[in-house]
């Protein structure tokens, strides 16, 4: 059963600024501790051009990982992998692929997960 602080994020903008800030946003809810949602509760949902952002070659993996380590899911689009021509052996270590992003914040959500869209 999800809690109902359970949290699914979606991003899909490639813009470098967004990304950013997207990463900020996320980055300041798993260390807020007034914020209801733990971070093993939240699920990071990432399909579009966005994809590129979770390569090992990125210059976020580290914070990628920092994520996944202290609890959050970090979920990328394979359709949208695909689209991108991204070789799915290059995504960060830890995030999981799923077939379309966007059946699984539909499926987050389905399961009673509150949704935040980020850029």
């Amino acid at each position: 059963m999800t809690s109902q602080h359970a949290l699914v994020v979606h991003i899909t903008s490639d813009t470098a600024s967004d990304w950013q800030m997207a990463l900020r946003n996320l980055q300041n809810l798993v260390r807020d501790s007034s914020v209801s949602t733990p971070p093993e509760e939240m699920q990071v949902v990432i399909n579009g051009p966005a994809v590129r952002f979770l390569l090992d070659s990125s210059p976020d993996a580290p914070k990628i990982t920092k994520m996944l380590t202290a609890g959050v899911t970090v979920s990328v689009c394979s359709n949208s992998l695909s689209l991108f021509d991204h070789d799915p052996s290059s995504v960060t270590e830890g995030v999981t692929i799923v077939t379309s992003g966007v059946a699984e914040v539909v499926r987050a959500q389905q399961q009673g997960k509150n949704y935040l869209q980020l850029p």
